[in-house]
């Protein structure tokens, strides 16, 4: 039997959560097992253990269970090498602005996680993950701030605080069409709970859609697609977003979805790490070429 790595995360199972199997408990908790499927591959290597023995993924859990994830026992990537800028970095957490188009994680080369290895130097602390993990998911086609963590206890203490709601994030977007006020959206996505809190903060007129405006949103769920669901839900899809959209303004400048700013417990002192950062410039350069050309007609 190989050697098990060191454990990383641990979640106890509640009432609340049963009946749950394994697989699709483990990918709702651990947040850098990005799917049921990660989950399952997760425990064929055995590095998810259910009080301390290996499971398979088709048992179910109860209440009281404690599950466990060790660090990846398979090897380390090869680092993807991409440089990364980091707005805030500690030997403990690292955030990081994903590049729209670069996949979180998954079974490719080309992901922030191996372009991490890439980046940034084992951490100093006795627990230092061999390669840093981002510990939440943004789409493949969102850019923007996203949270890794460098050490074991990084991992765990900020796995909690996104699962226990104390991490806020906020986005920009640009959605089709004009959009007044602010509000929240409620509507479940995929028949799970999803809220998002959104406002509208500019309007830019279009000759292709009479308006475009520009919205920021705070999730505080975090489902797959959300924000693109629920902006599309109000009847205001976001520009370029194909999947959601349909034929709506497809510019080939990829989806104008950011991550602006988070704001989340450091792991050890226990202080709020805050980072903002700028909306990207295509954001201003297709709302002053919207206005130019709605002017040029006038």
């Amino acid at each position: 039997m190989s050697e098990v790595g060191p454990i990383i995360e641990s979640h106890v199972v509640l009432d609340t959560h049963c009946p749950v199997r394994v697989d699709r408990f483990a990918a709702d908790v651990f947040r850098c097992l990005p799917s049921r499927a990660a989950a399952r591959k997760a425990l064929k290597r055995r590095d998810l253990e259910v009080d301390g023995e290996h499971w398979v993924s088709g048992r179910y859990l109860s209440p009281g269970q404690t599950i466990t994830l060790r660090q990846d026992s398979r090897p380390t990537a090869k680092p993807y090498p991409r440089d990364i800028v980091f707005p805030y970095l500690d030997e403990h957490v690292a955030v990081a602005i994903k590049p729209p188009g670069l996949p979180t994680s998954g079974n490719y080369w080309k992901t922030l996680e191996n372009a991490l290895a890439h980046n940034l130097a084992l951490s100093t602390e006795h627990d230092a993950l061999r390669v840093s993990r981002p510990v939440h998911r943004l789409d493949v086609r969102t850019g923007g701030l996203i949270v890794c963590a460098r050490t074991g206890t990084a991992m765990t203490s900020l796995s909690e605080s996104f699962q226990e709601r104390r991490v806020s994030k906020r986005y920009r977007t640009i959605v089709v069409g004009r959009l007044e006020g602010e509000g929240e959206c409620t509507e479940d996505v995929e028949g799970r709970a999803a809220h998002t809190l959104w406002r509208a903060v500019e309007h830019t007129p279009s000759l292709t859609t009479d308006w475009l405006t520009t919205v920021e949103c705070r999730p505080v769920t975090g489902r797959t697609h959300q924000i693109r669901r629920h902006m599309q839900g109000l009847g205001h899809a976001i520009l370029g977003d194909d999947l959601y959209g349909g034929r709506k303004v497809l510019r080939g400048k990829g989806l104008y979805l950011w991550s602006l700013s988070v704001r989340v417990p450091h792991p050890v002192t226990g202080d709020f790490i805050e980072v903002d950062i700028d909306e990207p410039a295509k954001f201003e350069s297709c709302r002053r070429r919207e206005a130019a050309r709605v002017a040029r007609r006038e």
